[in-house]
């Protein structure tokens, strides 16, 4: 009797269960045609990428010379107008410097006006021995030898003048230095990073200071080079940062790059050798996010942060 029953049930469930499974296939089929068709459409009209990060004009601020940091007038995190005093160097060598130059003018100077002393005293003793010479009142001679005196006058003068010059010279370049010891900031922006101590002894081009102008930013994106033919000047772009939970901005596409990332690369790769392999190279494209956005969002967008683009191209 049992097995009749479970005879009964099988005949009455096989062909349901075989419809059933028929009906999954299918279901199954359409959905990915479906995401087929979608995923063909989208790939021809966007270009999506997450290698992409907020970028900004960054200075490096240096001394010009080397010295000693007097004192640091502005903290990381902290905004700088351009042209503000952010750095002092210690001035007590140049100092002394631009008295031992004061010096040195004077005395050029001094030395200048005995020089035109002399060159004077020596014209006129010329002129009245040539016209004696020429009255033949004395001998050539004496002639010659006041005719040299002069000529060595002139050139002490011209050597004195000289003097005068250097002295005034060397004094300029110590004021120089001295108002480069003041160190300003080239832009307005944001001190990143301190990169010394009052103190410390900095050479000439050390980084001091590094600051961002985080006012002026845009999204750089390194975009895969087989895609970059669907890319153009003026395409809407959907931006999507990371730092806040996804939030989404707009922009346009404002500068396509002229090279290869790798290009630009610590070591960049060789393909002259035997054991050669292609790789997808990328190019940096720049997106300007809107400005209204970025208005009522001040400070928001940090350099460096990652976010992800997606570039409409049609």
């Amino acid at each position: 009797m049992a097995d009749q029953i479970r005879e009964a049930e099988a005949k009455t469930e096989g062909p349901n269960s075989k419809t059933r499974m028929i009906i999954i296939v299918l279901g199954l089929i359409a959905v990915a045609a479906v995401l087929y068709v979608l995923w063909y459409l989208k790939s021809g009209r966007e270009v999506y990428t997450d290698d992409a990060f907020v970028d900004a004009d960054k200075a490096t601020i240096s001394s010009k010379y080397p010295g000693r940091i007097a004192s640091l007038a502005a903290q990381e995190g902290v905004n700088v107008a351009s042209g503000q005093v952010i750095a002092i160097l210690d001035t007590s060598d140049l100092l002394a410097q631009k008295e031992q130059a004061k010096a040195a003018v004077s005395f050029a100077q001094e030395s200048g006006k005995l020089a035109k002393v002399n060159l004077a005293k020596a014209e006129e003793d010329f002129q009245r021995v040539e016209a004696q010479y020429k009255n033949k009142i004395v001998a050539k001679e004496q002639y010659d030898h006041a005719k040299k005196a002069f000529q060595s006058a002139k050139v002490q003068d011209s050597i004195a003048l000289a003097q005068i010059q250097t002295s005034q010279a060397q004094l300029g370049v110590i004021e120089t230095q001295l108002g480069n010891a003041e160190i300003k900031a080239p832009m307005d922006g944001v001190v990143a990073k301190r990169w010394v101590l009052p103190g410390d002894v900095v050479t000439p081009g050390q980084a001091i200071y590094t600051v961002y102008d985080i006012k002026n930013i845009w999204i750089t994106a390194n975009l895969e080079e087989t895609k970059f033919s669907q890319l153009a000047l003026g395409q809407v772009s959907e931006i999507t940062v990371d730092a806040y939970g996804g939030m989404k901005l707009r922009g346009k596409v404002s500068q396509l790059g002229s090279n290869t990332a790798s290009q630009f690369s610590l070591i960049p790769s060789s393909n002259a050798s035997g054991n050669f392999t292609k790789v997808t190279q990328r190019i940096p494209i720049k997106i300007a996010p809107d400005r209204d956005i970025l208005d009522k969002n001040p400070g928001k967008l940090l350099p460096g942060m990652s976010v992800e683009v997606l570039v409409k191209t049609r």
